[in-house]
């Protein structure tokens, strides 16, 4: 099983990811620390909100095989800033959540993942457990 660390601003759906990908009851503290469970890696929404924080995510993905960049499909703006992705030395994917917000705009969404420097994308809905799938068979 492979670990992956989910990095996005602050309620964009990271720990719902992680809860309904693991299928155990997980709730996030929001103290400001990266939390390890299981295989998954939550980091704070601040440590991308702010760019004091960087090393802090550079230095949590020494731990991972796989980091997942998240951007809420209803956001209309994104705090990733271009080319983030060349930081990492490992695989980094984006993922689209809550696609089935009412003002989802999935194209913009993808479009700031590109613009971080992601190249592979997956689509998901927490609620609707769309996409949830092809995030599992990634992590065998």
């Amino acid at each position: 099983m492979k670990k992956m660390m989910f990095i996005g601003e602050a309620l964009v759906g990271k720990s719902s990811l992680i809860r309904e990908l693991s299928g155990k009851e997980y709730t996030s503290r929001r103290a400001m620390a990266v939390e390890y469970f299981g295989q998954y890696i939550n980091t704070p929404g601040e440590f991308i909100e702010n760019r004091r924080f960087y090393h802090a995510l550079i230095t949590s993905s020494a731990d991972c095989d796989i980091i997942a960049f998240v951007q809420d499909a209803s956001r209309k703006s994104s705090l990733l800033p271009p080319l983030f992705a060349s930081m990492f030395n490992r695989k980094v994917i984006g993922i689209v959540s809550k696609i089935d917000h009412p003002e989802a705009n999935i194209e913009r969404a993808q479009l700031f993942l590109q613009n971080a420097g992601v190249k592979e994308f997956y689509l998901t809905s927490s609620i609707l457990g769309e996409g949830l799938v092809n995030l599992r068979q990634m992590l065998q």
